[in-house]
Order: C-alpha cells, then sequence, then structure tokens
C-alpha cells in the first residue's frame, strides 16, 4: 500500500484538489516502482522559512533558507516546502515534483544532469495539471 500525506506547520493550505491529489499519488507511485525504490510512503511538509532553514543547516550543513528540500529514508520519502516561496498551485507543484525527482535520484549538479532532471520534472507536472 502506498500512501501520500500531506503536513503543514504554517496556515497555508495544499493548493491540489482532489482529482490532482489522485493523479499525483497514481504518478508517484508508478515513478517509485519503476525506480525499484522501496518507498512506501511520501509525507510532504509546508513549513516557514525558519524551520527550512533549520533542516538545512542541520541536515545539510547550509545555514540558509531555501524553497524545498527531500529525503529519502528507505521506506519514507520526506518533501519539505517552504510556505515563502508558494504563490499558487505552480508554484507549489514545481516545487514539489523538484523534490520528488530527487527521492527519485536525480539531480543538478552538472548542466548534463540539469537539463535531464528539467525535462523528467516537465513531464511529471504535465500528467499531473492534465
Amino acid at each position: 500500500m502506498f500512501k501520500i500525506n500531506f503536513f503543514k506547520t504554517v496556515k497555508k493550505e495544499i493548493p491540489l484538489d482532489e482529482d490532482e491529489l489522485k493523479r499525483l499519488k497514481k504518478i508517484f507511485k508508478k515513478e517509485i516502482e519503476n525506480n525499484n525504490l522501496k518507498i512506501k510512503e511520501i509525507n510532504i511538509i509546508m513549513v516557514g522559512k525558519n524551520r527550512i532553514k533549520k533542516l538545512n543547516k542541520n541536515f545539510l550543513n547550509r545555514n540558509k533558507k531555501t524553497d524545498c528540500l527531500s529525503f529519502n529514508l528507505d521506506n519514507v520519502g520526506e518533501i519539505y516546502i517552504c510556505s515563502d516561496y508558494v504563490k499558487n498551485k505552480k508554484d507549489f507543484l514545481k516545487l514539489l515534483i523538484h523534490s520528488f525527482c530527487h527521492i527519485l535520484g536525480y539531480d543538478h549538479k552538472s548542466e548534463k544532469e540539469k537539463k535531464i532532471m528539467e525535462e523528467k520534472e516537465k513531464s511529471l507536472i504535465s500528467k499531473i495539471t492534465k
């Protein structure tokens, strides 16, 4: 059984409707299976700038706020999205999918990797926002 859980430590709402949430779950599940990952659950947490800065410092040794963070913890994927960077659904989806791609193993350290990751992001976003 695959689950997606939404949590928030801020007042901002998760800007996805029921149909988008269903597509999101189906797409995430399929991508996880296609990449042979053991993830059974994805936690998506909307946080404020102070919380994301603390997470960034504690886990990545970067003492600054960021738009999103993601962690692949074997059976659980954790995605943190900073509400300061979310003005609308498009912003939220972009950060969510970007983080999810990191969980899948994509990165953007080189120009080649960045291009591949951006193409994957565009593909996944188009499937959710049909």
